[in-house]
């Protein structure tokens, strides 16, 4: 996430990226045919929780 709220004023002020996972190599490389605004959606249905919504979390 990046904050940036001229920058990406359609999403509250912040900008999103999205990463595919290799699970032979365990990284993870920038998704680019991902939008800064893709992540929205997920944010804002946790947002008066105040959770970062976060799916590639490694254990």
């Amino acid at each position: 996430m990046q904050k940036g709220t001229k920058r990406f004023a359609t999403s509250g002020g912040w900008g999103y990226a999205q990463f595919d996972y290799d699970a032979a190599s365990a990284t993870f490389t920038a998704d680019k045919a991902g939008t800064p605004t893709c992540g929205d959606v997920c944010h804002l249905a946790v947002k008066a929780k105040d959770y970062v919504f976060h799916p590639y979390q490694m254990r």
